[in-house]
């Protein structure tokens, strides 16, 4: 199971995005496989084209089963970022909400830095694809 983050969704919905991410979300949406949670699907709809494309991806991303942004995943979130501010490492608010959603619940799937750092001090599982 997968929380797909914006950053691999964009690569894949890109028309001459990486054949490597295309062929692992296609296999996890295949498969049943893929999650969402309401922070990525409002950094993908902001990104559409138009309203057509708005419509198309809102349908598409709220009808993968959603991971609750609940008060565990505020708290813990925030916890890490307080944490990890400490230590000199900074992530964004919104990676760490995402990466607080995803734990231990599902593999966060992702193209971006600041999950590798987090999941450095955090335990958690992540699969950068390039």
């Amino acid at each position: 199971m997968f929380l797909i983050d914006s950053s691999a969704w964009i690569e894949y919905l890109r028309p001459n995005g990486s054949q490597k991410v295309k062929e692992k979300i296609r296999g996890i949406l295949q498969k049943e496989e893929a999650f969402s949670c309401g922070i990525i699907v409002v950094e993908i709809l902001r990104g559409a084209r138009n309203e057509k494309g708005f419509q198309v991806l809102k349908d598409s991303l709220m009808s993968l089963p959603q991971i609750p942004i609940d008060n565990a995943v505020i708290e813990r979130a925030s916890r890490w970022g307080f944490m990890l501010d400490r230590k000199g490492k900074v992530a964004s608010t919104t990676d760490l909400i995402i990466a607080s959603a995803a734990y231990k619940h599902v593999c966060l799937l992702h193209i971006d830095s600041d999950f590798e750092m987090i999941a450095s001090v955090i335990d958690m599982e992540e699969e950068r694809l390039f």
